[in-house]
């Protein structure tokens, strides 16, 4: 190991490894051999604060989205509630992140969010795949992506819930990936004396996770063909939403997103866009060609219009391809709690490396994308501030009004404006658990 180290550039650790006690010593040398030091040297090389960097996409052009009618829609639904009654399709929820930015000491999908019954992120999308067991007659198998700080919580939260009973084993877990924290030399950083400053990779390790912890392999066994990709922050998420799934398997291409559309050029969102050779992407507004960055069509919307929701089909051979794939890192200076491995001085207030790997850089690799746009009244509300904008208040307030609307349409008082979300997955009246459209 000694030999890695040295050959990656981390002889400091070796030099610390040996200055340490015989019983820390043992646990610090474990964690080092768990770590694939000429990746991270790789890493820092192709990512890094000197590393050249690769030149911006200057040859994107936009891509279109479907929007079904009513009719279409149905049919769809049904499609889609076909498939999930024949277990063709299992949930991913990237929920690694911690509630900080809300004032909540815990997993972000476990923060109170100020709804009837307490309910959380997390209690949502529960109920709504309780409620598609009802409409297909079985339940989606389910899997949750956790971060290493917030693992254990969000196991326990599952463990402990008191809203209506899952099966044992449902969902499963795995752990986000992580990379080591550099400086900008790229020596890796010490949390405190013999413990690596590890830092979550990003979502980009997803695939590889789903791979290496023999998920992808037993949803194969199992028959499942789709997995839906979601992200935890979304109170208006509709896990394996039937609809969805029959709009992706209809388009015969085996990479599927939902979109809403972007109608201010300035907002500061990811969107789909197509390379000169027809590869799917998805671009920070900052990375867009400046020529159409801001340009509005013919219809006075946005040249680049189908804005990002974190919400992705992917075909299972296709994630199985994505698992292959290294795919780049990125850059993010932040601070990070360390330590000087020779002095064992805090030094957490200087700036140091943090390197991600977002999960759509595989989408290059596809043979084509689809876009179902949906309503953003309907599907996206996220919350990440603690006020203002995507706050608990603005999320709160659209699951409301959408719970009106749908109370409205069934011919219900209007004063009571909550819809369990185990009684109602997209709006189907309560008490049409056995219909399939």
């Amino acid at each position: 190991m000694e030999t890695d180290l040295a050959a990656s550039g981390q002889e400091h650790l070796a030099a610390h490894l040996d200055g340490l006690q015989p019983d820390r010593k043992d646990a610090f040398r474990e964690e080092l051999e768990t770590v694939d030091w000429m990746r991270v040297r790789a890493m820092h090389m192709s990512a890094g604060p000197s590393a050249a960097r690769a030149a911006a996409l200057c040859d994107l052009h936009p891509v279109r989205a479907t929007e079904p009618d009513a009719g279409r829609r149905a049919q769809l639904r049904t499609q889609g509630l076909s498939m999930l009654a024949s277990g063709k399709a299992a949930f991913v929820l990237m929920a690694g992140g911690q509630g900080s930015r809300l004032g909540f000491d815990g997993p972000k999908g476990a923060c109170p969010l100020g709804l009837p019954g307490d309910l959380t992120l997390f209690e949502i999308l529960v109920r709504r795949l309780l409620r598609l067991e009802k409409l297909a007659g079985t339940i989606p198998p389910f899997s949750v992506m956790t971060g290493p700080d917030n693992d254990e919580a969000t196991r326990a939260w599952f463990r402990d819930r008191k809203g209506p009973a899952i099966a044992a084993g449902w969902p499963s877990f795995f752990l986000q990936s992580s990379a080591p924290a550099l400086d900008g030399s790229g020596k890796a950083l010490l949390s405190s004396p013999g413990r690596l400053a590890m830092v979550p990779d990003g979502n980009g390790g997803i695939w590889e996770r789903m791979r290496d912890t023999g998920l992808l392999a037993a949803w194969r066994r199992r028959g499942i063909e789709w997995i839906h990709v979601a992200g935890v922050d979304n109170i208006l998420s509709l896990p394996c939403d039937p609809t969805f799934l029959g709009f992706a398997a209809s388009t015969g291409l085996p990479l599927s997103c939902k979109s809403v559309l972007r109608t201010d050029p300035s907002e500061k969102v990811g969107v789909y866009a197509l390379d000169g050779a027809g590869r799917p992407h998805v671009a920070e507004y900052t990375e867009l060609p400046a020529r159409t960055a801001s340009a509005v069509d013919h219809d006075g919307l946005p040249v680049h219009r189908e804005a990002n929701i974190a919400s992705h089909l992917v075909r299972l051979d296709l994630a199985e391809s994505f698992a292959a794939l290294d795919l780049p890192w990125h850059l993010a200076q932040k601070r990070i709690p360390h330590v000087d491995p020779v002095t064992g001085d805090d030094l957490s207030g200087r700036m140091v490396c943090k390197y991600e790997r977002f999960l759509f850089d595989a989408f290059p690799s596809a043979p084509g994308i689809s876009l179902l746009r949906v309503g953003r009244d309907r599907e996206f509300a996220p919350v990440k501030n603690a006020e203002g904008p995507d706050s608990p208040a603005t999320a709160r307030d659209a699951l409301e009004k959408l719970h009106r609307s749908w109370r409205e349409r069934w011919g219900l008082s209007t004063e009571d404006s909550w819809v369990d979300p185990g009684e109602s997955y997209d709006g189907e009246p309560p008490a049409s658990d056995a219909a399939r459209s």
